[in-house]
């Protein structure tokens, strides 16, 4: 583990951030304009539009026809932050990846009804507005969980162009929070506040089973999704349920997951600025690369 990672968690802990973000799970930030257009590096070739009166954010620098479908965390309840887009713009920017963010709707002012729908709606435009391109997902934490249910959605409906892989980043795969081996290792995540992700799973819900796979795609059909790059840390609570997906995989046909675990590192570490994390991203490249 790195001295940056090693420093962020010690002062995660100090400063009791779990709390913080509980926090904000009841009263998020809105508008918070991370993911405006300005922000974004003027070398990269920004397009915005809108579906259902969603944003949409396509980067490009070197008009790449590899793209990836971004889909954030945030406990389905915050806003995609500064992390996120730096880690847009690395892609696009360092990889020479097209790659279009969703800022897909979110609880508590909608439940997932509203968010699948109009996530489906804008993967069903992009695709339609870049003929010619190869389509990947890519998702952290929240968006990781709901990147593995679209997945599922557009193999079970036969939708054409279908991804030709995927990216999960310290995904949250199961709203239910039931795994027996979470409170162990709840001590030893300094970022996700156990309590907050389950009143974020029932805002999100809307009061509905947890777990439909639409909400917790750990439940659902494993089959015929394609290769999958899983990223997760050994300190993170998230880290028995992303154990579970990589041993529901290894048992079903037409799909395969190549893992890697951050040792000591935590939940989404990938999008944090840490000497892995540059490794990691250097993998989803070489990953997408390869035939």
């Amino acid at each position: 583990m790195s001295i940056g990672s090693n420093v962020f968690q010690a002062v995660f802990k100090l400063i009791n951030l779990k709390q913080r973000i509980y926090h904000d799970f009841k009263n998020p930030p809105r508008n918070t304009g991370a993911m405006d257009g300005d922000k974004f590096n003027n070398k990269l070739d920004i397009k915005a539009w809108t579906v259902d009166g969603f944003n949409l954010l396509s980067a490009n620098q070197n008009y790449s026809n590899k793209h990836l479908i971004f889909l954030h965390g945030g406990a389905y309840i915050l806003e995609a932050n500064v992390l996120h887009q730096k880690f847009m713009e690395t892609l696009a920017g360092q990889y020479g990846l097209a790659i279009t963010f969703i800022d897909y709707p979110k609880a508590p002012e909608n439940t997932y009804r509203t968010t699948h729908d109009v996530v489906l709606k804008a993967y069903l435009e992009i695709v339609h507005k870049y003929p010619g391109h190869e389509f990947y997902l890519l998702g952290d934490s929240a968006g990781g969980g709901l990147a593995l249910a679209l997945l599922q959605v557009l193999r079970d409906q036969r939708v054409n162009p279908f991804p030709k892989k995927t990216v999960l980043l310290s995904p949250w795969l199961d709203l239910t929070m039931t795994n027996e081996h979470i409170q162990e290792y709840g001590p030893k995540d300094h970022l996700l506040p156990v309590e907050g992700l389950i009143y974020a799973g029932k805002v999100y819900s809307g009061g509905e089973d947890l777990r439909n796979p639409l909400l917790s795609p750990l439940f659902g059909d494993m089959s015929n999704l394609g290769a999958i790059k899983l990223f997760y840390g050994t300190n993170e609570v998230l880290y028995p349920d992303c154990r579970e997906l990589s041993k529901k995989i290894s048992s079903s046909q037409g799909t395969s997951v190549d893992y890697f675990i951050g040792e000591n590192m935590m939940h989404d570490w990938i999008i944090f600025p840490f000497k892995e994390s540059k490794e990691a991203v250097r993998q989803i490249a070489e990953f997408l690369f390869t035939d």
